[in-house]
């Protein structure tokens, strides 16, 4: 079954064929290239820490700061964004440590080895509230663990999303390694959910949570209530804590870290000048824009949708929404990438952005009561997911194809780089802002009941707030200049250079594709979520 539904994976990492490309040997692999199937689960097992917690960050970290720690909007979004913030700008640090590294135990795993334990107990510290009395304890308490976690994760999950290159030196092998990485990855996305979401469910089952008093609007929490919650966060943060550590000691233990030769006659490139040309390349502005502004739409929606069904919805248990948005975000994933393949990309990501109309109309009128009219927007809410999801990332290649015929120049590390710390920091950029709105709209930390403004603000970031991040990011697509014809005939011309008798355009073309391998691996669809 998973063979069947990720399927769409494989197609999409093998290189596309043309009437020009040649056609490859079916045999000649050396047998020392080719990896065991404990290896490849074993390097698959080691995809699961980033997502396994970061979605449920995603999901749930708003909830938690306001209804269960009890701290102030503006400090939730302090804490939001100042995490997200760090966690963009750590990465490139991490990999200019990780490259410079190079011991007898690896240029990997030692990073990989301190980082994992370390990221898992400062995971279980997001999710504990500690009894402070004052609220800038509280802060500085989720601000220091928030950070700190997002840097160890970092020193774990940057060195393994390189280590694909230092398994092996065969491209197939390295493709097959990375489709078990993505299993994983989509496995671990709706395992951290159901473990936290139902974790919580299980404590406070048999404590209901208490009902405002019929004269006002407003009423805390009982102390026995909020002290079940905080124990089923606490333990759902210890089962994703172990699974983290199991999952990392599987990659550790069961995978080989090659040493790699570097080619003496690679040249060096001057990575400003190539920050340059990437920042005012055309259609790389556009699609980073389109796609920051689907992303926001996107992002707004799942850092608000717990909260929007808690207090404007009046459903309780939100924890089993967030688990349908999750599942039919992978699950529809593999009919857009068919409708991409015959309508073209730009099509797909039309056709799919505007199936979310009907959602952001249903979230701002919909009435408390309509459960099941709820989960049918559940599921086009996991539709926005996997477009975004899947689409824009499988167009920045094109891009850089482009770029390499225009320019004669290879960055694809500039372009990559720069599209994962941008989204990371618009993926915070959400979170917080959202975070502020609702403390300016009255939102009171641990009441049973918000007032109807605060309902009203939740309806507007999860209907008219991602509707215009929408219509900008549509925008933005009709200027994107590489239409589907563009594209294949891209494709064309490179085949010809690989074949040209020049030796210039020849060394472009295999340098651009020695790149495109190394950061392959770094290029899965799941990343968007964890953001």
């Amino acid at each position: 079954m998973a063979g069947k539904t990720l399927g769409f994976i494989d197609e999409e990492l093998s290189e596309e064929t043309t009437p020009l490309a040649p056609e490859k040997p079916r045999s000649g692999k050396r047998k020392s290239s080719r990896l065991k199937l404990r290896e490849k689960i074993c390097y698959g097992l080691g995809g699961m820490p980033y997502q396994l917690t970061n979605t449920v960050i995603g999901f749930y970290i708003s909830v938690f700061l306001l209804d269960t720690a009890q701290i102030k909007p503006s400090s939730a979004s302090a804490v939001i964004f100042a995490g997200r913030f760090w966690d963009a700008i750590t990465d490139p640090l991490v990999g200019y440590l990780v490259m410079k590294t190079d011991t007898r135990f690896g240029k990997l795993k030692p990073w990989m080895f301190v980082g994992a334990p370390a990221a898992s107990v400062l995971y279980f510290f997001i999710w504990y509230v500690p009894d402070f009395d004052q609220e800038s304890y509280l802060m500085a308490w989720y601000l220091l663990f928030y950070c700190g976690f997002q840097t160890m994760l970092s020193l774990y999950y940057m060195p393994y999303s390189t280590l694909t290159f230092y398994l092996t030196e065969s491209q197939s092998e390295r493709d097959s390694a990375t489709l078990y990485r993505m299993v994983c990855e989509v496995a671990s996305n709706l395992l951290g959910n159901l473990v936290m979401g139902q974790t919580v469910l299980a404590y406070t089952k048999g404590y209901e949570r208490p009902s405002c008093d019929d004269n006002s609007t407003l009423g805390n929490t009982t102390s026995e209530y909020r002290e079940q919650e905080e124990r089923g966060y606490s333990v759902g943060a210890l089962c994703l804590c172990a699974v983290l550590l199991v999952s990392a000691s599987c990659t550790l233990i069961g995978t080989t870290e090659k040493k790699i030769k570097k080619k003496d006659n690679e040249e060096e490139q001057n990575f400003f000048k190539g920050l340059r040309m990437v920042l005012t390349f055309k259609p790389y502005l556009t699609l980073m824009f389109s796609f920051l502004c689907l992303l926001l739409s996107v992002m707004t929606i799942q850092g608000n949708y717990a909260l929007f069904i808690k207090y404007a919805m009046k459903e309780e248990t939100y924890q089993n929404f967030i688990i349908v948005i999750i599942f039919f975000g992978f699950a529809l994933m593999p009919l857009w990438q068919l409708f991409l393949k015959k309508f073209g990309k730009k099509a797909a990501l039309f056709v799919g952005t505007l199936a979310n109309i009907p959602m952001f109309f249903g979230h701002a009128f919909l009435p408390p009561g309509n459960t099941w009219a709820l989960y049918l927007f559940c599921v086009l809410a996991g539709n926005a997911v996997a477009v975004v999801m899947l689409v824009p990332w499988s167009m920045v290649p094109d891009v850089i194809d482009d770029f390499v015929i225009k320019t004669g120049s290879t960055y694809e590390a500039v372009f990559y780089s720069f599209f994962v710390m941008f989204t990371k920091m618009g993926a915070g950029c959400a979170l917080a802002v959202s975070t502020l709105a609702l403390g300016a709209s009255g939102y009171e930390s641990g009441a049973c009941a918000q007032p109807e403004s605060v309902q009203l603000t939740l309806r507007i970031l999860v209907s008219a707030v991602p509707m215009g991040c929408t219509v900008l990011g549509f925008i933005a697509l009709a200027f994107y200049p590489i239409t589907e014809e563009q594209r294949k005939k891209n494709k064309t011309i490179l085949e010809i250079w690989r074949d040209d008798k020049d030796e210039r355009r020849r060394t472009t073309v295999l340098r651009s594709k020695e790149a495109r391998d190394r950061t392959r691996s770094v290029r899965t669809y799941s990343t968007t979520v964890v953001m």
